[in-house]
């Protein structure tokens, strides 16, 4: 595996810390998944099994697709492949990260925009901004 793939799941990393605390993250996961799958199609990373999600959605349980990436864990939605081929893992363990990374997110965001090619789009504004009220911008 090479050291630029190794940035990529760094950068990846802190993409999806920080898209947990978005106002809006789909720009964020959309970039996360681009890079995860171009990964494994270089064979850079490698998908691991499922695990059932923490959190239910409308309270049916669902899982999530794990994978592996020079240490790093990633979940992303499975493929209706990967539920066929993959096995159960069971539910999720809680992970300690181990490793310390420092990338700032527009760092982390340009990385991975150059690498997958994946670009925000200009006209689209964030969610946070149309539901505001008038009165605050």
């Amino acid at each position: 595996m090479s050291d630029s793939s190794k940035k990529i799941a760094e950068a990846i990393f802190i993409v999806n810390r920080h898209s947990k605390a978005a106002t809006d993250p789909r720009y964020l996961y959309r970039l996360k998944k681009a890079a995860i799958e171009k990964l494994i199609q270089e064979g850079q990373a490698k998908k691991l099994g499922l695990q059932y999600s923490n959190n239910p959605k409308k309270s049916y349980q669902h899982s999530n697709l794990l994978i592996d990436c020079h240490g790093f864990l990633f979940h992303l939605p499975p493929q209706k492949q990967d539920m066929k081929d993959l096995p159960h893992l069971g539910t999720m363990q809680p992970v300690k990260a181990t490793t310390q990374v420092r990338m700032s997110l527009s760092h982390a965001k340009s990385t991975l925009e150059n690498y997958t090619g994946v670009k925000p789009d200009p006209l689209k504004k964030s969610a946070f901004y149309e539901n505001a009220s008038p009165y605050f911008r």
